[in-house]
């Protein structure tokens, strides 16, 4: 098996890219800027509707993982975390997203991107990568997992 890093190598399928159509890649952009809108205003439910449920695979880390970090799907179900520092907190955060990669194949999407979190009160901001899987599930494109690391 070979590794490609930077550069495509034939796949086994005969693609060697999931182009998504322009209309999924349109409805999916419309999906992170929901995100990063709801998230710079603070809008919880606008947030959540982006989501398949609250229960997804929802983990940040910094660039290692925690040595009590536990190796059971349940520990990646952190989206209660992030919803109390971001929605129920009092904080105003601002977010910014850029080098947006898609991929899709049919109803299965994954999206990769940088982001920036500012803490609007005192400027203080976060650095990071994510990862997105996304399923169409009634003609709708829903966050079904979130990874992400920060800097």
């Amino acid at each position: 098996m070979s590794i490609a890093l930077g550069e495509e190598l034939p796949s086994l399928n005969g693609k060697t890219d999931h182009i998504p159509s322009k209309e999924s890649q349109r409805q999916i952009q419309e999906v992170l800027d929901n995100y990063a809108k709801s998230v710079t205003t603070g809008d919880r439910a606008l947030f959540e509707s982006q989501l398949l449920d609250e229960k997804i695979p929802f983990f940040g880390l910094g660039e290692k993982l925690s040595p009590s970090f536990k190796p059971i799907s349940q520990s990646l179900q952190g989206y209660a975390g992030f919803r109390k520092a971001v929605f129920e907190s009092g904080k105003k955060y601002s977010q910014k997203i850029s080098n947006i990669r898609i991929e899709q194949n049919g109803d299965l999407a994954q999206v990769s991107l940088d982001f920036e979190t500012t803490l609007v009160e005192s400027g203080e901001s976060t650095q990071g990568w994510k990862i997105l899987q996304l399923l169409k599930v009634q003609g709708r494109w829903k966050i079904v997992s979130e990874l992400y690391a920060v800097r």
